[in-house]
C-alpha cells in the first residue's frame, strides 16, 4: 500500500519535471537560433516551438498516468504529441535526423487542421464532458492555439490569393 503511495506521489513531481524540461527545452532552441529576442517579431513561430516541445511530452505524461479514459483535450495533446514523435522517428529512419525540426516537424496549418478534425470527431463521438485536469485544459489551449494558427495561416495565404484571382 506505502509503495503504491509513493508512485502516486512522484507523479506529479515527474509531470512537472517534464513540463518544465519542455518549455526549458523549447526556451534553449529559441535562444540558440536567436528568434527569442526583444522586441518579440518571430513572437507566434517561437509559441509554436514551445507548443511543439510541449506536444513531445504529452505521451509520455498522459501514458504514464495509468488512466484509460481520457477528455477531449487530453485526446487533442495525445494525438498531436504522437504525430510529433512519429514524424521525427520516420525523419530519424530516413537519415535526416540533422536537419529535422524536433519540435516542429509539421506545419501549423497541418498541425491545426489535425486537431479541428480530432475535435470534432472527438465531439461527435462523445467526448463533450468537460473536467477540469491540468492535463484537459492543457490539451484545449494547445489545440485552440494550433486551430488559431492553421486559421490565421489559411487567411493570410487566402487573402494573397484573393489579390492574384481579382486580376
Amino acid at each position: 500500500m506505502s509503495a503504491s503511495r509513493s508512485q502516486n506521489s512522484s507523479r506529479p513531481v515527474l509531470n512537472a519535471v517534464l513540463m518544465l524540461a519542455a518549455v526549458g527545452w523549447g526556451l534553449s532552441r529559441l535562444v540558440a537560433s536567436g528568434r527569442l529576442a526583444w522586441p518579440p517579431h518571430g513572437l507566434l513561430a517561437s509559441l509554436a516551438t514551445l507548443a511543439g516541445c510541449l506536444a513531445l511530452v504529452g505521451p509520455l505524461i498522459l501514458f504514464g498516468s495509468g488512466e484509460l479514459a481520457g477528455d477531449l483535450g487530453e485526446l487533442v495533446w495525445m494525438t498531436v504529441g504522437l504525430l510529433v514523435w512519429m514524424c521525427d522517428l520516420e525523419a530519424v529512419l530516413r537519415g535526416d535526423w540533422r536537419t529535422v525540426r524536433w519540435a516542429t516537424p509539421i506545419s501549423d496549418h497541418t498541425i491545426g487542421m489535425v486537431v479541428l478534425a480530432v475535435l470534432i470527431a472527438g465531439w461527435k463521438c462523445g467526448l463533450k464532458e468537460w473536467k477540469w485536469s491540468w492535463t484537459n485544459v492543457t490539451g484545449w489551449m494547445l489545440g485552440l492555439f494550433w486551430v488559431g494558427m492553421a486559421a490565421s495561416s489559411w487567411l493570410l495565404s487566402s487573402a494573397g490569393r484573393a489579390s492574384l484571382a481579382a486580376r
